[in-house]
């Protein structure tokens, strides 16, 4: 008898410490609302058996935080506390000095707030990329609009150069008289990307407004941006690429994506391949992507998966989701393909997302996950033409095993369709704004209102029991490749977790229409010196080479067990 009480007081005792592990690891997930769920997290342990750190809210949470003031079409990052964001020329509520309508802002991040900005041409589905001294170029849009509420000039041919300040002084420049401030031809959805020189690679796009490009409206060329030296502007011409007429109708905004070698990779609607800019050269054509198309009007997600040196920074593209059909009622694509551009003969391997989706944007985490948010689940890109809006992010993880990379995190109850943007920003949340069906600013009397607010999306790792680590030490503001530079974090806290440290840096890049131009993350090598408490100086190694990250503005995140530090900004060049 003694025997059965001392083994019913061991079970008693094991169910307690088993209600307490439980009651450690539950935690509720809430959207801005405060409705709640609660969730269990259940990896509260590393392979090794070492203890994580664990989330109050293992789905995140949603918050809207301010307006945006003009639909929210495009968004560049230009400083670590502000944002560009560029609309079309509309009627929007905020006003220029003359009266009419503004459609650019500069959105501060630390108060919420946005100031207008005056800007000349027509913006509307322009795209952008930055020079390596930060300075960002915006290029392309539409045609010359002229109304009692705004007025613009024409932007199909136009380059516009924002200089990053802090003081509220910056604004556009533009001169769209003369040729060096214009690119060759007419580029509407136009893609650019930053290469290794720093120049930016500026490609396709179409000759004038529509809803799915043709033969008659193509502009299957590319040119470089700033124009070679030893030309003269108005003498310069672009080149002809064949592949663009190949990815016919489905290849506006295609994705472009530097590789090691210096080569880059170009995927549009199906099709993708590895092309050498500086000999205008097709290295290899790849396997077309299974499933559907994946390009505009058929819109996708795309993202190039964080770089790890371990893995000889090997580089992969995930493209997820599309459309069937270019009509009202087809359905979403619900497949996702990755491909290893690093393998000697790439091939797509495929996958699925929780749930269908086009217009999705998928962006880095600062733990080198993807989230995949915004979009819905029948229709096509295009005013009035999205619906069935999909509310819960995709929270896909690339060194998960296939089959059991995605989960789905707390919804927003905001739909999120066309026209809307997300980044993740150097405090490690999710800038999330945009969603307009509508062909002007329409606040009623339609399913899909346009959509001013912002929200903020908090992912896990910023809710868990460790403190945040922290940079204590001045990082450079300019870097060079292979540089090692001594960076002094704070771990705060080593009494519940070991330090696990890892250094991220990542390029933000230009949003706009699910396409996240120059986008990309790499892990940095860092050696481990001096410790002082909880204090730790490491010798961290920008990248070898632009091949692998191109030279511009770039954030640089310290992970301690997966909690992300508040990036510090830097130039890479």
């Amino acid at each position: 008898m003694a025997l059965i009480r001392k083994l019913g007081l061991l079970l008693a005792a094991a169910s307690v410490l088993s209600l307490s592990l439980i009651a450690q690891t539950e935690a509720a997930a809430c959207n801005f609302n405060g409705a709640c769920q609660r969730y269990v997290a259940a990896d509260t342990f590393t392979a090794d058996g070492k203890r994580k750190p664990v989330p109050t809210l293992p789905k995140g949470a949603f918050k809207v935080i301010g307006e945006t003031g003009v639909a929210a079409q495009h968004i560049a990052l230009v400083t670590p506390t502000k944002m560009l964001i560029i609309d079309k020329a509309e009627a929007n509520a905020p006003k220029l000095p003359s009266g009419t309508s503004a459609y650019n802002v500069e959105y501060d991040l630390v108060k919420n707030e946005y100031r207008v900005l005056e800007v000349q041409t027509n913006t509307f589905c322009s795209g952008g990329g930055f020079l390596p001294n930060g300075t960002m170029i915006s290029a392309g849009g539409a045609e010359l609009r002229r109304s009692r509420a705004f007025t613009t000039d024409t932007g199909f041919q136009s380059l516009r150069m924002w200089n990053p300040c802090d003081d509220d002084s910056c604004g556009w420049i533009e001169n769209p008289e003369d040729p060096a401030w214009s690119m060759t031809s007419n580029r509407w959805y136009v893609s650019i990307t930053t290469l290794p020189s720093g120049e930016l690679f500026v490609l396709g796009g179409s000759n004038e407004s529509l809803a799915v490009n043709r033969m008659a409206t193509n502009n299957p060329t590319w040119e470089i941006y700033p124009k070679p030296a030893g030309i003269k502007a108005a003498d310069y011409k672009p080149n002809f690429m064949q592949f663009m007429v190949d990815a016919l109708p489905n290849n506006l905004y295609p994705n472009v994506y530097s590789l090691p070698d210096g080569n880059i990779y170009i995927f549009a609607n199906q099709k993708s391949m590895i092309f050498n800019v500086e000999r205008n050269e097709v290295i290899k054509r790849l396997p077309d992507l299974p499933g559907g198309p994946r390009s505009y009007p058929l819109t996708g997600s795309h993202v190039l998966l964080p770089l790890d040196p371990a893995k000889n920074y090997a580089h992969e593209v995930l493209v997820c989701g599309g459309s069937e059909a270019q009509l009202q009622h087809a359905k979403a694509l619900q497949t996702c393909g990755r491909i290893n551009l690093n393998d000697v003969d790439p091939q797509w391997e495929m996958d699925e997302m929780p749930t269908p989706r086009l217009m999705g944007d998928a962006i880095i985490l600062a733990d080198g996950k993807i989230m995949i948010l915004n979009g819905c689940k029948t229709g096509y890109a295009g005013f009035r033409h999205g619906n069935d809006p999909v509310y819960a992010p995709a929270i896909y993880d690339p060194e998960a095993p296939l089959g059991s990379r995605f989960q789905e995190w707390v919804p927003s109850n905001i739909p999120r369709m066309y026209h809307s943007v997300a980044m993740l920003l150097p405090d490690a949340t999710v800038f999330v704004a945009g969603s307009n069906e509508n062909s002007e600013v329409r606040l009623k009397d339609v399913p899909f209102p346009t959509e001013y607010r912002i929200e903020s999306f908090t992912p896990p790792y910023l809710t868990t029991d460790l403190a945040r680590p922290e940079i204590v030490s001045k990082v450079p503001d300019l870097v060079v490749y292979a540089q090692k530079v001594p960076v002094t974090i704070d771990v705060k806290d080593t009494s519940k977790y070991e330090a696990d440290v890892t250094f991220m840096l990542g390029h933000k890049g230009f949003v706009t229409h699910s396409t996240h131009m120059s986008q990309r993350m790499t892990k940095l090598v860092a050696t481990k010196g001096k410790v002082e408490g909880t204090k730790i100086t490491y010798l961290v190694e920008m990248p070898p080479n632009a091949n692998l990250m191109p030279p511009g503005p770039h954030y640089i995140h310290v992970l301690n067990n997966g909690v992300p530090s508040v990036a510090s900004h830097l130039i890479l060049n």
